[in-house]
This record gives C-alpha cells, structure tokens and sequence, in this order.
C-alpha cells in the first residue's frame, strides 16, 4: 500500500511536531501500533503524539503506582 501524498500532516498533540500516522497516510499499520498498548483508551480521530511524547508518556504511565 502507498502513502496518500495528499494527506495533511498529522501534528503531536503535546509539542506540536508534524508526524506521518500510518492510519491517516493510508498504510496497513502506524508506528504507534509497536509500542505498549492498554495505557491509553484510542479514540478514532483522536489526538496523535509524537514519538518521543507517546514514550513520555507510556514512561510516566509505566512508573505509575497501582
């Protein structure tokens, strides 16, 4: 599958930094599908991050007390 060269640029929500997201280019899977899951509820046309802020943040989840 190809990249949809007319996709607009995703921007992090934390930092503002344009990322390519996989599931908006038109890929089969996006990068933030390798990283823990279960942390954050995804919410379709919900907020990306990029990631050095997705690992910030699954880090400040991770060292969270239960």
């Amino acid at each position: 599958m190809t990249v949809d060269q007319d996709a607009k640029p995703t921007l992090c929500a934390s930092c503002g930094t344009s990322l390519v997201c996989g599931a908006v280019a038109g890929l089969p899977s996006c990068w933030c599908m390798e990283r823990p899951s279960g942390l954050f509820e995804a919410v379709a046309g919900g907020s990306c991050f990029c990631p050095a802020c997705l690992d910030r943040r699954i880090s400040q989840q991770s060292s969270r007390p239960t």
